[in-house]
């Protein structure tokens, strides 16, 4: 057997997923792209001058748009799905009609969000079908605060997380080639009062 051995960096499409708190220009930084289309889960591009695709009314849907992109390349240069939280409201849907369930905590043993992740993993099958085609993927979500702790130290601690299910959240970093969060910078001002 022969090994194919490469050298030096593969030039290909990038997979970027950008998230931040809400109004922080998550979608304004995605539009800096070269040619996006928007995939607007949420509506928040109407303030932009974008070009975007009707707010998908269904899972079934998004995913349909996104396997139009990919077979259709020259449609744009960058698709950007903004917000991934939104759309995995799309897919909670989908699974509760598909298991007849009132909502994702409804499925035994925690299995609403074991059909969560497999939506979601064929959400980023698609757009790995984009990336072959030669079409950049940017994914925004929002993000929010989560305690968190580590197994091997005390205490517990506040830090960002994607404003995803536990189970979406790393599937989704995992995935992309850069994972961008962006946060307001916070200035502390002293201020003496000389008497």
């Amino acid at each position: 057997m022969m090994l194919n051995i490469t050298e030096g960096k593969i030039h290909r499409a990038e997979k970027v997923v950008i998230y931040g708190s809400e109004g922080i220009g998550k979608t304004t930084i995605a539009a800096q792209f070269p040619n996006p289309l928007f995939i607007d889960t949420e509506g928040g591009t109407a303030q932009l001058d974008v070009r975007r695709i009707d707010r998908p009314k269904s899972w079934e849907e998004l995913l349909g748009i996104i396997k139009e992109v990919a077979a259709n390349p020259d449609i744009c240069k960058t698709l950007v799905l903004d917000t991934a939280d939104w759309a995995e409201r799309l897919a909670v849907d989908k699974v509760c009609a598909d298991y007849h369930i009132k909502s994702i905590e409804g499925a035994n043993y925690g299995k609403g969000y074991v059909y969560l992740a497999d939506e979601f993993n064929e959400l980023l099958r698609a757009f790995d079908k984009v990336i072959d085609s030669g079409t950049n993927v940017v994914i925004t979500a929002h993000a929010k605060m989560r305690k968190f702790e580590q197994p091997d130290e005390q205490g517990a601690y506040d830090r960002w997380e994607m404003k995803l299910s536990k189970q979406v959240a790393p599937l989704v970093k995992e995935w992309c080639d850069m994972l961008l969060f962006i946060n307001y910078k916070t200035y502390v001002v002293m201020v003496y009062n000389k008497t």
